[in-house]
């Protein structure tokens, strides 16, 4: 997949908001159209979450990719975008590993979030990566976060970071298209937080648990339940959404 030049704003309110609203006006914005800014005073993440940004510190881009691949491989497009985040951290030495769905993780320590939201033939991934943001910052957030900064103890600028992650991110994504989750299986499973252990996932609604047994083909959990028998003669329950964490039995 190709990007086109980056557009930078000095602010927005939240890249994905500002991208979503250019297409729902009919604006022809290129595939591969990025959208780049180092603070948002609205940024979003999943459910109500909110993710914060510092200014002229932190990382934050939505990348519009036109794809009418079904909403139901669409699950998996987070998924893709994450492992990039992982290949382009590894430029800078930091071992990160995948939190499904749409997380990155360096230790229990979330320095990435991927905010994914369709339109009819279309998708914008949004991005929010911690670069420069320093262990004080880190401790006023209410989960556990890190970034380039405190990884590596060196300051990097949020728009020599994107060059990098756009280049790793593009081999990603265009393995994704060639072969949906599947193609990424692989990698996925050797990156993830949590598999073959307990779990629990939390929808906002019902919360189950359970051992995360492994992913489907469009990247949905596969969640074996406590309660059945674990010895391969039942199927494991398939979740496309929620929150994952870690739990003791």
């Amino acid at each position: 997949m190709t990007f086109a030049e980056p557009e930078w704003f000095e602010q927005v309110t939240s890249t994905n908001t500002i991208v979503l609203e250019r297409i729902d006006a009919g604006e022809s914005l290129p595939d591969g159209y990025v959208l780049a800014t180092t603070e948002q005073t609205a940024g979003r993440g999943r459910g109500t979450r909110h993710w914060h940004a510092e200014a002229g510190r932190d990382l934050c881009c939505s990348i519009l990719y036109r794809n009418d691949a079904p909403a139901r491989q669409l699950a998996s497009l987070a998924m893709a975008t994450a492992l990039g985040i992982v290949d382009a951290l590894h430029e800078y030495g930091i071992k990160a590993q995948t939190k499904w769905p749409n997380d990155v993780l360096v230790g229990d320590a979330k320095i990435a979030g991927i905010l994914c939201e369709l339109r009819p033939g279309s998708a914008v991934i949004g991005i929010g990566l911690n670069v420069s943001m320093s262990a004080a910052e880190a401790a006023r957030i209410d989960q556990p976060a890190t970034s380039i900064l405190i990884e590596t103890g060196t300051v990097q600028a949020p728009r020599e970071v994107l060059p990098i992650l756009l280049q790793v991110l593009s081999r990603r994504l265009q393995a994704w298209q060639e072969g949906g989750f599947a193609g990424l299986r692989s990698d996925w499973c050797r990156h993830c937080l949590a598999l073959g252990q307990d779990i629990t996932i939390d929808d906002g609604d019902t919360r189950q648990t359970g051992v995360l047994a492994g992913f489907g083909d469009a990247g949905q959990l596969l969640l074996q339940p406590h309660d059945l028998a674990q010895d391969g003669s039942s199927t494991p329950v398939e979740i496309w959404s929620g929150h994952l964490r870690l739990t003791n039995r």
